[in-house]
C-alpha cells in the first residue's frame, strides 16, 4: 500500500492495485521505497509542471509487448492504412463533438435568444456536413501521403473552429472565450482547457507503452519535433471528455475565472490557480472513473483508453508488411 498525507489533512493508505498512475507536482516529497513499490506493480509516475503539463516519467522501462509491433508500427506510419486509421480517428472526433454539442443544446444553459439558437444550431448542421464528406473520401492505394496529410490537418481545423464556435456562443462573457487558442492562454477557458488536455497527455502516452507502442512514431503527426506524435494523433477521440468535464465545470460545480485563475506574465498568460486546480482535478478524475458502454460493456472511460490502445496494437500484429 501507498501512504499518501496531503498537507493540510489526514493522510490515508491506497492499495496498489485500486492505482493506475501517480501524479507528481512540484513541492511533492516522495520515497524511494515508494517509487520501487510502484515499479513492482508498474505503476507509472508522472512529473508535472505548475500548468499541468508532463515533464517525464518514471516507469519500469518495459514495453507491454515484443518488438514485432513497433517494427510494424514504423511501417504503418508511412503507409496508406495509417492515413485510413487516421481518417477514421478524425471522424470518430468529430463525431465526439458533435454529440458534446448535442448535449450541450439540451441543457438548461444553453438556451440563449432565438437568433443565438439558430446559430448554435447552423454550428452543427455545418459540422454534420464535413463528417459527411469525409465518410466518403476515398483513399488510394497511390495517394500522396503527404497532401492527404496536410488535406486532414486543415479538415480538422475547420471542424474545430466550428465547434469552439458553438462554445463561444453559450459561455458566459465573463469567461472571454472567443474561440480556441494554444498555449499560453490568455482567457480563463482556454487556460482551463490546456489544463484538462495536460492531464489525458500522459495517460494516452502511458496506454501506448503498456500496449507495446512507440509513442514517438506518429502517422498525422511527424517526428521531427521529438515528441511523442503518436500521443497526438491518438488524444483526438479523447479529447471530448476533456471538453465535458470543462463546461460541467463552469456551468454546474462554481469554477469562478476570478477566485480560480490566477494572470502570469505576457509569456505565461493566465493559469489555475491551487484552488483551481484542486476543483479541476477531482472533477476530471471522477468522470474518468464514470463507466459508460464500450464495445458492449460498461467500461471506466480510463480503462477504455487503454482497451483502444490495446486494439490498435493487434491490429498492427495482423498486418502483412
Amino acid at each position: 500500500m501507498f501512504w499518501f498525507k496531503p498537507k493540510h489533512s489526514e493522510g490515508r493508505a491506497i492499495a496498489c492495485q485500486r492505482i493506475n498512475c501517480i501524479f507528481l507536482t512540484k513541492g511533492v516529497r516522495i520515497s524511494s521505497d515508494a517509487i520501487l513499490l510502484a515499479l513492482s506493480h508498474n505503476i507509472p509516475m508522472v512529473f508535472t509542471d505548475q500548468m499541468g503539463r508532463s515533464q517525464g516519467y518514471l516507469w519500469s522501462g518495459q514495453y507491454g509487448s515484443i518488438s514485432t509491433v513497433r517494427k510494424k508500427q514504423a511501417r504503418f506510419a508511412d503507409h496508406p492504412l495509417g492515413m485510413d486509421w487516421v481518417r477514421d480517428q478524425l471522424l470518430q472526433r468529430a463525431k465526439n463533438q458533435l454529440t458534446t454539442l448535442e448535449l450541450l443544446q439540451e441543457q438548461p444553459y444553453a438556451r440563449k435568444d432565438k437568433q443565438g439558437q439558430s446559430d448554435f444550431v447552423k454550428d452543427q448542421k455545418s459540422l454534420s456536413k464535413l463528417i459527411q464528406r469525409w465518410e466518403k473520401l476515398p483513399i488510394s492505394p497511390r495517394a500522396n501521403l503527404k497532401e492527404l496529410a496536410a488535406s486532414f490537418r486543415g479538415w480538422e481545423g475547420g471542424a474545430s473552429r466550428t465547434y469552439f464556435q458553438a462554445f463561444a456562443r453559450v459561455l458566459p462573457e465573463k469567461w472571454g472565450f472567443a474561440g480556441r487558442m494554444r498555449r499560453p492562454a490568455y482567457d480563463p477557458f482556454n487556460a482551463l482547457l490546456n489544463y484538462l488536455y495536460g492531464m489525458l497527455y500522459p495517460l494516452v502516452e502511458l496506454s501506448l507503452i503498456k500496449a507495446g507502442l512507440d509513442p514517438y512514431m506518429g502517422v498525422l503527426h511527424t517526428d521531427r519535433y521529438n515528441r511523442p506524435t503518436l500521443v497526438f494523433d491518438c488524444i483526438e477521440i479523447y479529447r471530448h471528455w476533456a471538453e465535458w468535464t470543462a463546461l460541467q465545470l463552469v456551468f454546474e460545480k462554481g469554477l469562478d475565472p476570478q477566485q480560480h485563475f490566477e494572470e502570469r506574465s505576457i509569456r505565461e498568460g493566465i493559469r489555475l490557480a491551487p484552488s483551481g486546480k484542486k476543483k479541476v482535478i477531482a472533477a476530471m478524475l471522477g468522470h474518468l472513473e464514470e463507466r459508460t458502454i464500450y464495445q458492449g460493456q460498461k467500461r471506466k472511460r480510463k480503462t477504455q483508453i487503454d482497451l483502444g490502445l490495446q486494439s490498435l496494437a493487434s491490429y498492427l500484429k495482423t498486418l502483412d508488411f
